[in-house]
Protein backbone atom coordinates (compact mmCIF):
# COMPACT_ATOMS: atom_id res chain seq x y z
CA UNK A 1 0.00 0.00 0.00
CA UNK A 2 1.24 3.41 -0.79
CA UNK A 3 0.46 6.35 1.56
CA UNK A 4 2.71 8.95 0.24
CA UNK A 5 1.53 11.94 0.29
CA UNK A 6 1.19 14.09 -3.03
CA UNK A 7 2.86 17.46 -3.78
CA UNK A 8 0.49 20.10 -5.05
CA UNK A 9 1.59 21.34 -8.99
CA UNK A 10 2.58 24.69 -8.14
CA UNK A 11 4.52 24.66 -4.40
CA UNK A 12 6.09 27.24 -2.11
CA UNK A 13 9.97 27.08 -2.30
CA UNK A 14 12.98 28.54 -0.33
CA UNK A 15 16.40 28.19 -1.44
CA UNK A 16 19.69 28.76 0.47
CA UNK A 17 23.31 28.60 0.19
CA UNK A 18 26.24 26.84 2.49
CA UNK A 19 29.59 25.16 2.58
CA UNK A 20 29.61 21.65 3.75
CA UNK A 21 32.71 19.56 4.31
CA UNK A 22 34.54 21.85 1.58
CA UNK A 23 32.08 22.20 -0.54
CA UNK A 24 29.70 25.03 -1.71
CA UNK A 25 25.88 23.99 -2.18
CA UNK A 26 22.29 25.56 -3.31
CA UNK A 27 19.54 23.37 -1.39
CA UNK A 28 15.97 24.32 -2.25
CA UNK A 29 13.03 22.98 -0.41
CA UNK A 30 9.50 22.77 -1.38
CA UNK A 31 6.71 22.81 0.84
CA UNK A 32 3.05 21.04 1.05
CA UNK A 33 0.53 23.49 1.13
CA UNK A 34 0.24 23.37 5.08
CA UNK A 35 3.63 24.34 5.48
CA UNK A 36 5.60 21.53 5.81
CA UNK A 37 8.74 20.20 4.12
CA UNK A 38 8.09 18.02 1.09
CA UNK A 39 11.26 17.94 -0.92
CA UNK A 40 14.64 18.81 -1.28
CA UNK A 41 16.51 19.26 -4.14
CA UNK A 42 21.04 19.82 -3.45
CA UNK A 43 23.17 21.09 -6.40
CA UNK A 44 27.01 21.77 -6.10
CA UNK A 45 27.78 24.56 -7.87
CA UNK A 46 30.51 23.58 -10.65
CA UNK A 47 30.83 20.32 -9.88
CA UNK A 48 27.94 18.60 -12.67
CA UNK A 49 28.64 14.89 -12.79
CA UNK A 50 31.16 14.62 -10.10
CA UNK A 51 30.42 11.40 -7.18
CA UNK A 52 30.02 14.59 -4.83
CA UNK A 53 27.48 16.06 -6.88
CA UNK A 54 25.61 12.42 -7.49
CA UNK A 55 25.84 11.84 -3.74
CA UNK A 56 24.18 14.94 -2.98
CA UNK A 57 21.45 14.75 -5.00
CA UNK A 58 20.77 10.65 -4.30
CA UNK A 59 20.40 11.91 -0.70
CA UNK A 60 18.15 14.71 -1.57
CA UNK A 61 15.99 12.28 -3.62
CA UNK A 62 15.73 9.80 -0.20
CA UNK A 63 14.89 12.44 1.87
CA UNK A 64 12.26 13.57 -0.24
CA UNK A 65 10.91 10.36 -0.43
CA UNK A 66 11.01 9.92 3.29
CA UNK A 67 9.28 13.46 3.63
CA UNK A 68 6.60 12.63 1.18
CA UNK A 69 5.73 9.20 3.58
CA UNK A 70 5.59 11.15 6.36
CA UNK A 71 8.82 11.18 8.12
CA UNK A 72 9.34 14.29 9.99
CA UNK A 73 12.46 16.26 8.85
CA UNK A 74 13.94 16.11 12.45
CA UNK A 75 14.15 12.68 12.12
CA UNK A 76 15.61 12.55 8.94
CA UNK A 77 18.41 14.80 9.88
CA UNK A 78 19.19 12.96 13.12
CA UNK A 79 19.87 10.26 11.44
CA UNK A 80 22.20 11.45 8.19
CA UNK A 81 25.36 13.35 8.08
CA UNK A 82 26.73 15.95 5.86
CA UNK A 83 25.37 18.40 3.69
CA UNK A 84 21.70 17.07 3.77
CA UNK A 85 21.62 16.70 7.51
CA UNK A 86 22.50 20.70 6.93
CA UNK A 87 19.67 21.29 4.54
CA UNK A 88 17.12 19.74 6.50
CA UNK A 89 17.94 21.47 10.12
CA UNK A 90 17.62 24.64 7.82
CA UNK A 91 14.42 24.14 5.80
CA UNK A 92 12.81 22.48 8.90
CA UNK A 93 13.47 25.49 11.64
CA UNK A 94 10.14 26.52 13.01
CA UNK A 95 8.48 23.83 12.24
CA UNK A 96 7.24 20.38 14.59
Amino acid sequence: MNNRKRLPNRRINSSVRFECEGFSYLATAGYFDDGTLAEVFLEVPGKAGTAVASAANTAAILASLLLQHGVAATDIAHSVTGPIEVALKTFSEGQQ
